[in-house]
């Protein structure tokens, strides 16, 4: 009996000692309940939490949907550096997040900022984006996102194979022609401009023919207009042509 009293006493004792809490562990559900506390009585306050990749386009406007449903916002920023207690950060902005959703719908931020995006956009009809705020849609015609660019240049070098005398490169690295234009959100091609690069010098004395045959292709092109949640916009755009 003394035997199994006394493996019972220690088998408590350890886990009475796992079950104690640390510091940061006590801080953070003392955070948890302050969120708690402010949320029953309707204080709410929605917490961003940027950092890379954090998506700012329609930030304002997102603000001021949160405002007229009574939620008060603050931002964060998140370090991409990670530690060991990182767990316990901003337990009261990450409760007081959850418990919004909870109340509001999981959908619900997702929707704000989705209008939040459109009312940037048409408040702001003249801005031009880059191509990584936009959709993920093609720009090229009978083409998808992933394929567009190689269709691109199947297409291209179809039509203007490249020309008796050139020199095939020998190097790793690639020759190419580029072309840099602004797609408007009617389908229209503006601020285009043409370079080329070409690893063989030889090769220099078709510079001025391999510009204008891509300039003439994107001039030719029915290109699709980039759009956000939906809606056209004016976008940057690369066409590239890399020769062998």
């Amino acid at each position: 009996m003394k035997i199994k009293s006394a493996l019972f006493l220690a088998a408590i004792t350890m886990l009475s000692c796992h079950q104690k809490k640390n510091g940061y562990e006590i801080d953070c559900d003392d955070q948890k309940k302050q969120a708690q506390n402010d949320f029953n009585y309707k204080n709410y306050t929605w917490t961003n939490f940027s950092g890379l990749g954090y998506d700012y386009l329609g930030e304002k406007e997102f603000i001021e949907l949160l405002n007229q449903n009574h939620i008060k916002t603050k931002q964060i920023p998140i370090s991409c550096v990670r530690f060991p207690n990182d767990q316990y950060e901003n337990c009261r902005e990450i409760e007081m997040n959850r418990l919004i959703l909870k109340r509001f719908g999981k959908k619900f931020i997702d929707s704000l900022r989705f209008t939040a995006k459109q009312l940037f956009i048409k408040n702001h009809p003249d801005e031009i984006f880059s191509y990584e705020e936009c959709d993920d849609i093609s720009r090229y015609p009978n083409s998808t996102a992933d394929n567009q660019f190689e269709k691109l240049q199947t297409d291209y070098l179809k039509k203007f194979p490249t020309p008796q005398g050139y020199k095939s490169k020998k190097e790793k690295f690639y020759s190419y022609t580029s072309a840099s234009f602004i797609i408007t959100k009617n389908g229209k091609i503006k601020d285009l401009s043409v370079k080329s690069e070409f690893q063989n010098k030889k090769n220099n004395i078709f510079e001025k023919q391999f510009n204008k045959q891509l300039k003439d292709f994107v001039l030719h092109t029915q290109w699709i207009p980039g759009r956000i949640n939906g809606l056209n916009v004016d976008s940057y755009y690369d066409a590239t042509i890399h020769y062998d």
